[in-house]
């Protein structure tokens, strides 16, 4: 067994190439081929019990790509990065069916699209002229996972996690030479054991029946199958095609009842054709692909109303009594009963590109050119049903100011339909790029890139009459002006919104090959790169005007109570044909979301300079790395008092007649920024059947800062500050500043195979509240400046994340060449406790101390691999 590792020393990338040994060998939980990008450097893969996001540069996972077999697998509406990623516990892709993958840090060529921060590109395996295959079964019992400390402490039962994984691959000759198949299936079942309990745990008596535990399963299948065709010496046709489906049910764990479950569904189809031609002097590549990525989130119980019990405030603790403002309520106990939301997502992509590569050009050295084009039509659906089931609201208190009871609501909320949106988007892509290699020793690398999308931000929407009379009404009251940084005429469409088009991306690298023998490389390179913004941002423009939601306020007399008009309660309120005419005659009312007309993409510029040295047969590189990102889109309120604050005190859209909207109007910022610098230091020692071990390190030092809002992904608020800049510049929440991954492989007596990933850090920060330094002129928070407490890791050597994870491997040759092996797993064997959250109230006693933690603890795993 080899587990080669091709080190292209003369690139200006900042790459990581993992190949099919460390995929098979290296210790993992979930045969997800992507936790092994935490091998390259300024990477971080972040697991929790819900989903697995890959980010980098400082950057969110938005800001990613991957492509497989070049096809483009970009998340073009949710967040994730990845299609089909968001929101998911399973694999995007079967790990069985890839050879190996490249991860790119930095500095990736101009053949490469819509990524800010890093691109993963992915290789599948092919059947060849012998029959070839393998079957895996995978099992973790729960009585193997060890309960992790915060629900221990709470003195809560460890919540059993089962996880089986099976499948198998199989490749071979159809027609000798010419014609090979390959194909794999996955699957994976878990069946986690969800808990619902309280932290107000007074109230443990009333909510009996809520508390305790319940299944809730995890299903995903996954097919890939492959067709190669050697048409003759000069041609060759490859056609695949990939099923996945998945299906999960959460949500009723935590401060959730069982009854508050919710089923989340995905499905992923792909077919990928590739044509390859070999000319005298030229290679072409011509592909159609297509893509259909869905993610469905439904309501269980959607015949049982919701129930929210909460805390209200007093609204003026210094007179006394208490005294009740319905809105003002301090905290959420405890909700059951069936969920208000719904949602079905489905981004469509039918992608045409042709690549052409013409080699050993002669002018001044030799140049290899590659272009290409790229034309894709894509369709996005997106229905939201959002608040269709009621939901009532209690005082958990049963306050006598109020009403005196748990069983009497103050409130109900329901929400209308809204017709989905359906948009089509065309996308075109084009670049050229030269590899030249000048001297023997010096060689550039020149491109240049272009992107644009004719409906990238709802650029057929038209602003519809009622909100541009609002906005007209407002501009026109004699003692108010909106703010500076607001002007409604950049945000009023009339169906003609411009499309981007200056999306030009030029690409600069080089490499320096010192003595002219691969030993000592210098290297560098700068780039500007354009993403995308996931559609789900831009359909709120769309969906949120018209999205009414209906609140009705309950007290024992009806009138004015809590600052509401209140309706008199009555039982028959708990049923439909009693709640149906009241929300009926309730108008409800909506949300402004303004886009803004002239969009610009966020665009990220690179820059990186560094040095390859050989020694031995170990290749190590020291790369200093930076980046600089604009265009984020976040939602800032339009109708702010002032320049600089009142965001919830101008004038109202009901202020000025037009009570269909709520007070606050939102409006498109892209004045976010980014900072990024990094040092990367990586060593590499292929395992390789002679030597019989192998190593990997990769540490990255980074400083990531940024302004603007504190939300990650495409839904980002900032109620906070008027606009970025008056926000003051701070770490970002990826800002790790040390993190080591270190992966080996040794080989043993009697064919034994130990390996293992050992991962280090200085963990991620977090917000501190009531924080003394806070700057003036906002609110008492210092953004991320909390540094979580380091822990002995080894003497001397303290970190806030650590893992340690193992597994062993003995392999038997049976008859025929055929091998069975038998594998154990051990993540985080330590059972080190890596904190995810922390308490960030400054005059807290409990300042620092974690209150939720990253999954895995101590696992363990066993399974079965049979191969010929």
């Amino acid at each position: 067994m080899t587990g080669r590792r091709v080190f292209e020393v003369r690139t200006p990338e900042v790459a990581t190439n993992v190949t099919q040994q460390q995929i098979n060998n290296l210790p993992q939980i979930s045969r997800n081929f992507l936790n092994f990008a935490a091998l390259a450097p300024g990477l971080r893969v972040r697991e929790d019990d819900t989903e697995r996001t890959i980010s980098a540069g400082g950057q969110t996972a938005q800001a990613i790509n991957v492509f497989i077999d070049g096809q483009n697998r970009k998340s073009l509406i949710n967040d994730g990065g990845v299609a089909g990623q968001d929101d998911s516990r399973g694999t995007p892709f079967p790990q069985g069916a890839v050879q190996e993958f490249r991860v790119i840090s930095q500095n990736f060529k101009a053949e490469y699209e819509q990524a800010g921060s890093a691109i993963i590109t992915a290789v599948t395996r092919s059947g060849t002229n012998e029959f070839h295959g393998d079957a895996f079964v995978f099992y973790q019992d729960p009585d193997w996972i060890a309960q992790d400390e915060i629900s221990e402490r709470r003195g809560a039962e460890k919540a059993p996690l089962k996880r089986l994984q099976y499948g198998a691959s199989l490749g071979g000759p159809i027609i000798q030479d010419r014609l090979h198949f390959f194909g794999a299936y996955e699957r994976k079942d878990e069946d986690r054991i969800s808990q619902s309990f309280l932290n107000r745990t007074e109230y443990n008596d009333f909510f009996a029946a809520d508390l305790g535990t319940t299944s809730t399963p995890y299903e995903q299948d996954i097919f890939f199958g492959k067709l190669s065709w050697q048409i003759n010496d000069r041609q060759r046709l490859e056609l695949s095609a990939e099923y996945k489906t998945e299906e999960d049910i959460r949500g009723a764990s935590g401060q959730n009842a069982p009854s508050r479950a919710a089923r989340n569904s995905g499905e992923n189809k792909a077919f990928n054709l590739r044509h390859q031609y070999q000319g005298d002097r030229f290679l072409n590549e011509f592909a159609i692909d297509y893509l259909q990525s869905s993610y469905e989130q439904s309501v269980i119980n959607g015949g049982d109303y919701g129930r929210r019990y909460v805390i209200f405030r007093d609204d003026s603790p210094t007179t006394p009594g208490f005294q009740y403002n319905i809105n003002n309520r301090e905290a959420t106990v405890f909700t059951a009963g069936g969920r208000a939301d719904s949602q079905f997502l489905e981004q469509k992509s039918t992608t045409i590109r042709n690549d052409l590569t013409i080699p050993d050009l002669s002018w001044m050295g030799t140049h290899t050119i590659k272009m290409g084009a790229k034309y894709s039509m894509q369709n996005y659906f997106v229905q939201k049903d959002f608040g269709r089931n009621p939901t009532f609201t209690y005082d958990i208190e049963a306050r006598p100011e109020i009403n005196g009871s748990r069983t009497i609501p103050v409130s109900v909320d329901l929400g209308v339909a809204v017709p989905p949106a359906d948009a089509d988007n065309n996308v075109i892509g084009l670049y050229i790029q030269d590899d030249w290699q000048i001297t023997d020793k010096l060689e550039l690398n020149l491109g240049i890139r272009w992107d644009y999308e004719d409906n990238a931000v709802n650029n057929d929407y038209r602003t519809p009459d009622s909100i541009r009379n609002m906005l007209a009404a407002i501009q026109n009251l004699p003692s108010y002006d909106f703010p500076s940084y607001f002007n409604p005429a950049d945000y009023i469409s009339d169906g003609d919104r411009p499309a981007f088009k200056d999306a030009f991306q030029p690409r600069f690298g080089f490499s320096y090959d010192v003595f002219g023998d691969e030993r000592t490389v210098l290297f560098g390179g700068a780039g500007r790169y354009y993403d995308r913004i996931g559609f789900n941002f831009a359909f709120d423009e769309r969906f949120k005007p018209f999205q009414f939601n209906k609140t009705i306020y309950f007290s024992n007399t009806g009138g004015l109570v809590g600052g509401q008009q209140t309706v008199a309660w009555n039982p028959a309120y708990l049923t439909p044909a009693g709640l149906d005419p009241l929300l009926a005659a309730s108008p409800g009312a909506g949300e402004v979301f303004l886009v803004k007309n002239n969009f610009e993409p966020p665009r990220t510029d690179q820059f990186n300079i560094g040095v390859r040295q050989k020694f031995g047969q170990w290749q190590t590189a020291l790369t200093f790395a930076a980046g600089h990102t604009e265009g984020e889109s976040a939602w800032y309120i339009a109708n702010a008092l002032t320049e600089t604050g009142g965001r919830f005190n101008g004038p109202s859209p009901t202020s000025v007649g037009f009570p269909q909207f709520r007070n606050t109007i939102f409006f498109q910022n892209t004045d976010k920024e980014r900072d990024y610098k990094a040092i990367y230091l990586t060593a590499d020692k292929p395992y390789n059947a002679q030597d019989g071990w192998g190593f990997n390190l990769a540490y990255t030092y980074m400083d990531a800062t940024q302004n603007g809002s504190r939300d990650n992904g495409y839904a980002a608020f900032d109620f906070d500050y008027n606009v970025p800049s008056q926000s003051p510049e701070y770490r970002s929440a990826t800002d790790e500043r040390h993190r080591i991954v270190a992966s080996g492989t040794l080989g043993l007596p009697a064919d034994f195979l130990l390996s293992g990933i050992v991962t280090l850090g200085s963990g991620l920060p977090y917000n501190v509240f009531n924080c003394p330094d806070a700057p003036a002129g906002g609110p008492n928070i210092c953004w991320n400046a909390g540094n979580p407490e380091k822990r002995a890791f080894l003497p001397g050597l303290n970190f806030a994340y650590r893992q340690v994870d193992l597994r062993l491997t003995k392999a038997f040759e049976v008859f025929g060449g055929q091998r069975v092996e038998f594998i154990a797993d051990a993540i985080n064997l330590f059972n080190f406790t890596n904190y995810s959250s922390f308490e960030g109230s400054y005059t807290s006693p409990r300042f620092g101390a974690g209150t939720g933690v990253f999954t895995p603890t101590r696992s363990f795993q066993v399974g079965l691999r049979y191969s010929f």
